[in-house]
């Protein structure tokens, strides 16, 4: 077993480096015709041993590999190889093995790729049986599509996660998709974490046009919604939300209250001063009393510069916010 496995990682390490010679010998190869191109691959294909499942992934591997190191257009002569070695077609029988480990490969190998067309066979996956699919089809499709990719997110029936928002947000960041028309319809989603996401995607866009939504939204029964709308006025710096969350205020868990002070602090006038003095001098936890005392001192409010009694927890409090080592 040991020997057999010695033989195949000495197979491995020789495959790779006639792979590293011949990607080596094309990619800096000034004129080379589409038939002498071909007939190189062909030729090359008998040179290792193609028909191994651990080669073809090898010769993937090293396309992706050469695609995110080398400058230059040098991804047009990579995709050539790709399709001309049938990898596209070896992938595409990955995915009908029916099995979750394969499939997922494929996946995240056309993801990496960024090889367009393969979108088309990625899309019918978002609706597949395993969870952990799902999600990998969602992030490849958006990845890849190039016609209204986040179109998708209505098909999609799954939680979205916050790992998972990251990621699609960085996707949508190095694409540099636009903005979907269907944003404000998208705020309606019937799951919560749809219009999370959905909302996460106002930030990105700016999409101030849609801030009467998002304040609408504030009042949500779902804990999810509320708090993402939040994220959104703090980073719109959308003032309207002001009475709203005063309103709202003592009905939120304290991580909510916490995150409403902090948007008060950026977006509030005189009304929000007020407020944040009555949450001091009232007997909340003490990071609530940071909060709200950062929040007087953010704003510049008189109500910071007021002596606090020595030795009292407020007196303490304003040490703090001053001083945050003490």
């Amino acid at each position: 077993m040991k020997r057999k496995r010695l033989i195949l990682e000495d197979q491995e390490k020789v495959t790779q480096y006639k792979i590293y010679g011949f990607f080596s010998s094309i990619l800096f190869e000034e004129s080379l015709s589409e038939e002498d191109f071909n007939r190189q691959v062909e030729k090359f294909k008998k040179k290792i041993p193609f028909k191994k499942r651990w080669c073809k992934e090898l010769l993937i591997e090293n396309i992706i590999d050469l695609d995110k190191n080398l400058k230059g257009n040098q991804k047009e002569i990579l995709i050539k190889a790709y399709l001309q070695f049938g990898l596209f077609t070896y992938m595409k029988s990955l995915l009908e093995t029916g099995r979750w480990y394969y499939i997922s490969k494929a996946l995240y190998y056309w993801r990496e790729l960024g090889y367009a067309p393969s979108a088309k066979a990625i899309y019918p996956f978002v609706k597949h049986k395993n969870m952990q699919i799902r999600t990998a089809a969602l992030l490849a499709y958006i990845s890849l599509s190039e016609e209204d990719p986040l179109k998708i997110l209505e098909d999609y029936a799954d939680f979205i996660s916050p790992i998972d928002e990251l990621k699609l947000i960085d996707i949508i960041q190095r694409k540099k998709i636009k903005k979907p028309s269907q944003l404000e319809q998208w705020l309606d989603f019937d799951i919560p974490t749809h219009v999370g996401f959905v909302l996460k995607l106002v930030s990105h866009y700016n999409a101030l046009e849609y801030k009467d939504k998002v304040l609408e939204l504030l009042e949500s029964e779902n804990e999810h919604i509320r708090k993402s709308a939040l994220d959104v006025v703090k980073k719109l710096y959308i003032s309207e939300a002001e009475s709203i969350l005063i309103k709202l205020y003592d009905n939120e868990s304290e991580e909510i209250k916490i995150s409403m002070i902090e948007a008060l602090s950026d977006i509030g006038s005189s009304e929000s001063e007020a407020f944040l003095y009555e949450i001091v001098k009232s007997q909340s936890r003490s990071e609530i009393l940071l909060a709200a005392m950062e929040g007087l001192k953010k704003l510049d409010s008189d109500y910071f510069q007021m002596e606090y009694a020595t030795d009292s927890v407020l007196a303490a409090v304003k040490k703090h916010v001053l001083d945050p080592h003490i």
